[in-house]
């Protein structure tokens, strides 16, 4: 497997360079660049590597201008000192997110996650709709809720999440307004709800992908996410979800 690094501090990359080969040492690293102009250079020769390592700022700047500049395909791991450009990274080809100082274990974990993407089957997503559209009804595009003697009836777009507390499923919109609702998550997850819209990131709660405003590492390989509006407790994207996840905001 060739990989390229992409990285303007000479020690980081050395660093890197090392973790790598201690990973495996059949992963040859095949260039060590360090400015946004170099990777369009490189990308634009055709010359094709399998996995990048791109360091979010460059001395020229923000490395996500490449893919403003060039067409990528590549599949990437972005590796940084800053957690704020998680959200706007999970949206490229993103693999992995590494915080510096690279933990070696993160590091194997997001190779182990590209390997298994590699040899996972690739199906045609429009046969899948196609098949899924033949096989199941319509999305639900309106919930009707009761608030005291009144009922109102609330589009899927005004919908922030869906929470389940015990036994109770809740529906709180996008003007923080909450209702109990007469449907598990179980059914809202795999019949109502458009997969490219809502996301179940764990138990608890299923998302629209309009209120995610950030996303942060949290312990134990998981992720925490910022919503607006907010929910009453933390949102995590459970360890199990993560992958899953990442692919959602990749799509």
């Amino acid at each position: 497997m060739d990989v390229l690094i992409v990285e303007d501090e000479p020690l980081a990359s050395e660093r890197l360079t090392e973790l790598i080969t201690q990973c495996d040492e059949s992963i040859r690293v095949r260039d060590t660049l360090d400015t946004i102009e170099d990777c369009v250079e490189f990308f634009a020769k055709g010359d094709p590597v399998d996995l990048v390592f791109l360091d979010i700022q460059l001395s020229d700047g923000i490395s996500f201008e490449i893919f403003n500049r060039i067409e990528v395909d590549t599949p990437v791991v972005f590796t940084t000192a800053y957690d704020q450009y998680a959200l706007q990274a999970f949206k490229l080809n993103s693999i992995d997110y590494l915080l510096k100082p690279i933990d070696p274990a993160e590091l194997k974990a997001a190779l182990q996650r590209f390997i298994r993407q590699q040899i996972r089957p690739v199906v045609d997503n429009r046969l899948l709709q196609q098949m899924h559209a033949r096989l199941n009804p319509p999305y639900q595009s309106r919930f009707l809720v009761k608030s005291g003697n009144h009922y109102h009836s609330i589009t899927q777009n005004e919908v922030a999440y869906f929470q389940a507390d015990g036994k109770v499923a809740y529906l709180v919109t996008k003007e923080a307004r909450r209702y109990v609702i007469d449907y598990t998550m179980e059914r809202l997850e795999h019949d109502l709800l458009p997969p490219e819209c809502f996301f179940r990131v764990n138990r608890s709660y299923i998302i629209n992908i309009d209120i995610i405003q950030g996303i942060q590492n949290y312990a134990n390989g998981r992720l925490k996410l910022t919503l607006q509006p907010a929910a009453e407790q933390d949102v995590i994207v459970s360890r199990e979800k993560v992958t899953f996840f990442k692919a959602w905001l990749n799509t």
